[in-house]
């Protein structure tokens, strides 16, 4: 188990997550959904950075989500 930050506009929470948690499953997670309101369209970044949703989350990281913006094909 690891301790990770997610910060969602002015909400932020701090979550014991499994060791395996990635990106993709933090964007995912209805309990992180439900606790600061974000939506199914976000991106994930840590330190400005946009994170690839397969990625594992580092222990003790801090991540920003963010809506994101609308793409045409």
């Amino acid at each position: 188990m690891k301790n990770i930050t997610v910060k969602y506009g002015v909400d932020s929470i701090t979550k014991q997550v499994e060791d395996d948690f990635t990106f993709g499953d933090l964007q995912d997670s209805d309990s992180f959904k439900a606790a600061l309101g974000f939506g199914d369209r976000t991106k994930a970044l840590v330190d400005g950075i946009e994170q690839d949703r397969a990625t594992v989350i580092p222990a003790g990281a801090t991540v920003r989500l963010e809506t994101a913006a609308n793409t045409k094909a």
